[in-house]
């Protein structure tokens, strides 16, 4: 049986930059991700432009796409589709490198290569390092499901309306507006 070697976050920011591969550290794993297909990097657009403009028009933080890091634990490493930071917290998180902590919220788009188990061992750890919430879009089934910190935890149809104010004041959406594939409108 082979000894697996394991990885820290700081062995991934002394590698070189590799633009070609995307990369996640999970509890020292390497995991090498391929692109994203085409409806899913659409569905990530529509759904950071939405969300991107009511936070940048209400000066709330700011909003990091697809392949910026956060540094969840010395060991682990992840790159959430979407997420935000508060104003009061980007300075907490700024650092040379990866981002320094969990975003408040992280989406993650569930993809055919995405397992369930995998999914929601993300979900864990983002919650555990301080994340507020994390939302996964199911874009085969148009739902979106919401995960709280608190322990609340909802799935919204496309006919639902998502409230997120709690995390950004007056923000509300439905949630047919944000699962818009690309070319079908």
């Amino acid at each position: 049986m082979g000894v697996k070697t394991l990885l820290t976050v700081d062995d991934i920011e002394r590698m070189p930059d590799d633009d070609s591969v995307q990369i996640e550290l999970d509890e020292g794993e390497l995991i090498r991700m391929a692109p994203a297909s085409l409806n899913h990097g659409g569905f990530e657009f529509e759904i950071a432009r939405i969300i991107g403009n009511y936070v940048r028009e209400h000066s709330l933080g700011w909003l990091f796409v697809g392949d910026t890091g956060f540094r969840l634990s010395d060991d682990t490493l992840r790159a959430p589709d979407i997420a935000f930071v508060r104003k009061e917290r980007l300075a907490e998180i700024r650092g040379k490198g990866f981002a320094k902590g969990a975003p408040d919220l992280a989406v993650e788009i569930f993809s055919p290569s995405d397992s369930v188990a995998q999914l929601m061992r993300k979900v864990r750890q983002y919650l555990a390092a301080g994340c507020h919430t994390v939302w996964i879009v199911y874009p085969e089934t148009r739902e979106l499901q919401v995960i709280e910190a608190s322990g609340k935890d909802r799935l919204l149809k496309e006919s639902d309306t998502l409230d997120a104010s709690g995390l950004l004041p007056g923000f509300s959406v439905r949630v047919a507006d944000l699962l818009i594939e690309p070319g079908v409108e």
